[in-house]
């Protein structure tokens, strides 16, 4: 599965080629949009089979989903979505077709001049614009004898929360 964010403004848009991506406006993000109202880490988006889940990393400014802002959802193909006041539509579509990414630089649209930047009108720069490669988000797992909050079945549940402080809070 394809999967890309397209701005609604006319910056790039921005491929999910991983199965994980924080987005947010530091360059230790994997997509990093420089726009005032994302939080440094604003949100991961999570590539499954089919769809995408998105999930708000408890941003100042909220990530919305069709007009409604949200904890976490799944996202369909051609919804809406804001970080902030920057919004996007989502493109899902199959791995042999062209995604508007690769459109725009057949020529369909017009291309920028170095790829996935977005420095234009609003701001934004994309993952892959001159940035190290971050280190992966972890995700712990327990075994339900372990989290009390399992209740009897295995669960993922993440061992840190990060806020917009570049701080570490332990949840235990």
């Amino acid at each position: 599965m394809k999967a890309e964010l397209v701005p609604e403004n006319g910056d790039p848009p921005i491929p999910i080629t991983t199965d994980m991506a924080v987005i947010g406006r530091r360059g230790y993000c994997d997509i990093v949009i420089d726009h005032p109202s994302l939080s440094k880490r604003h949100c991961v988006v999570v590539k499954t089979d089919g769809l995408l889940v998105i999930r708000d990393l408890i941003s100042t400014n909220g990530t919305k989903v069709k007009g409604q802002r949200i904890r976490w959802a799944a996202l369909l193909p051609d919804d809406r979505i804001a970080f902030g006041s920057y919004k996007l539509r989502v493109y899902l579509g199959p791995d042999d077709a062209p995604g508007p990414s690769e459109r725009r630089s057949r020529g369909v649209y017009n291309a920028p001049s170095r790829p996935f930047s977005a420095a234009g009108a609003g701001g934004a720069i994309a993952s892959g614009a001159g940035f190290p490669d971050p280190s992966p988000l972890e995700v712990g797992v327990w075994e339900s004898d372990e989290h009390p909050a399992s209740e009897g079945e295995d669960a993922v549940v993440p061992p840190i929360v990060l806020d917009d402080s570049d701080e570490i809070i332990d949840l235990d």
